[in-house]
């Protein structure tokens, strides 16, 4: 079995994991292309040069710096996430900034020396994208910020083709002048839909290039530089423009002001249904992909994968604390920081298998909290629901039972929640009851008086959905005999 404690993962720099199984993006033959220019003109260059920033930290190990590019002329910068936070258990806790704030360094020519003028939040990031949008919120001296519009590169909305020139801009190795490379796009991975999601480029990245800017003749950012694969000859790896979350450049190009949000790419593990990950392709090469979770509130647990393979569960700084194959124990002590990582096998073809989580408190209290009516008011009036749930051919896949709104849309719900599209707590907020199927397959449940539905949730979503009118102190709904086949 594959260990977690031998995995070794670095964004941006290279890595002897990253054996590529090349999976290339091609232009059809028929397809018309409107000619490129082929030289960045002395205009252009000077153009975008002016775009482009120094994002650097203090940390424990000292001065981190990397490159950013100017994206919004209201002082946005866009960068590599690994350059302003932990990407991977290997650098620290996955989804953590590497602190608040950031120095930001502006240049005005080529030959111009950075100077750290400004400081940045983080209001963006996504771990698996490995991007992260920064604002620049003042100057370093404390002096207003000037009223006149930072400068910015246009961000390219379409894929750029196959042999496309282009040149990477940014800061290697803390240097305080702009470095620029040429070369062309050579290739592309795709993810498991057959969409690009990195461009490989012969243009020489350096460290400190992550996050940088890929730019074609007209300076436009096609691509940002993010790492570095090590084959006979270095293969550099950008992140295509089409990548960018389009909510980012929708909220920026309607003028909002962008306020700091919880960190992508960290899904949570879901409790009343399983949650489907079919993602694939923002890891490069080698054949395995490593993936990470958050968990719900409620402990202690067990945090379950399927298929059966190999599942962690993660504490501060990104250490190991105890690792299975199919399942993992998520103790009382485990804070609320912790997270689960699972391995996922690449194949051949450079596709990776669909993964389904689950999380079971060991608790019931825990498993039934956060439902609407735990905040109903004292006054109105509930009904002690009680009944049995059988399947003629004994799976036992349903595991709650709950009762929701008449004509409430539960399996839409579900499937949402499944996918991604909502939160655990935003659906159980809609319901008005929930209980915890038992061993021997009853349930009893407090909900108010009135026109209900009684829903049985099972591992892959809903399971039973059925009109339920509640009267009285009690009502016993009997056995609800599910159909032959589990969905679970």
């Amino acid at each position: 079995m594959t260990c977690l404690h031998t995995l070794r993962l670095r964004p941006g720099r290279p890595s002897r994991l990253l054996l590529l199984a090349l999976l290339v993006y091609a232009v059809g033959g028929t397809h018309s292309v409107a000619a490129q220019p082929t030289t960045l003109t002395t205009s252009e260059r000077a153009r975008c040069i002016t775009s482009m920033a120094r994002v650097e930290v203090d940390t424990p190990g000292g001065i981190l710096s990397g490159s950013g590019t100017l994206i919004d002329p209201r002082g946005y910068v866009l960068t590599n996430f690994h350059v302003v936070g932990h990407r991977n258990h290997e650098s620290g806790t996955p989804g953590v900034l590497r602190a608040q704030r950031f120095r930001i360094a502006l240049v005005r020519n080529e030959r111009d020396i950075v100077d750290d003028e400004y400081v940045a939040e983080v209001v963006r990031g996504h771990v698996r994208l490995d991007l992260a949008l920064l604002r620049i919120v003042g100057r370093a001296d404390e002096a207003p910020l000037p009223s006149t519009p930072f400068p910015a590169m246009p961000v390219r909305a379409d894929l750029a083709p196959l042999s496309t020139p282009v040149w990477a801009l940014g800061f290697p190795a803390g240097m305080r002048t702009i470095h620029v490379t040429a070369g062309q796009i050579a290739g592309f991975e795709n993810d498991n839909g057959g969409q690009p999601s990195w461009m490989r480029t012969d243009t020489e990245f350096n460290p400190g290039n992550s996050g940088g800017a890929l730019i074609d003749a007209s300076c436009r950012m096609v691509g940002v530089p993010t790492a570095v694969a090590e084959s006979v000859e270095p293969i550099e790896l950008a992140r295509p423009s089409t990548r960018i979350p389009p909510a980012w450049l929708s909220a920026l190009g309607s003028g909002a002001h962008l306020t700091a949000e919880p960190t992508e790419g960290l899904r949570e593990i879901g409790v009343l249904t399983s949650i489907e990950d079919a993602e694939s392709g923002e890891q490069v090469g080698g054949n395995r992909e490593l993936r990470y979770y958050r968990l719900p509130a409620a402990r202690p647990g067990v945090a379950s994968v399927s298929p059966r393979l190999v599942i962690a569960t993660m504490g501060p700084g990104g250490r190991v604390i105890r690792e299975s194959q199919g399942q993992v124990l998520v103790t009382a002590s485990d804070g609320p920081a912790t997270l689960i990582a699972v391995l996922v096998p690449r194949g051949r073809d450079g596709r990776t298998p669909s993964v389904e989580l689950r999380y079971t408190p060991l608790q019931d209290a825990d498993a039934t909290g956060g439902v609407a009516s735990s905040a109903s008011a004292s006054a109105e009036r509930h009904t002690r629901v009680h009944g049995s749930v059988s399947r003629p051919a004994g799976g036992a896949c349903a595991s709650y039972v709950a009762v929701t709104p008449a004509g409430l849309d539960v399996r839409a719900l579900a499937a949402r929640l499944r996918s991604g599209e909502l939160l655990e707590r935003e659906l159980r907020a809609q319901l008005l009851g929930l209980s915890v199927l038992g061993r021997d397959g009853t349930f009893t449940l407090s909900a108010p008086e009135g026109a209900l539905q009684l829903v049985v949730f099972g591992p892959r979503g809903v399971e039973h959905v059925a009109p339920l009118e509640v009267r009285g102190e009690t009502q016993d709904v009997g056995e609800l005999e599910l159909p032959t086949g589990c969905r679970g």
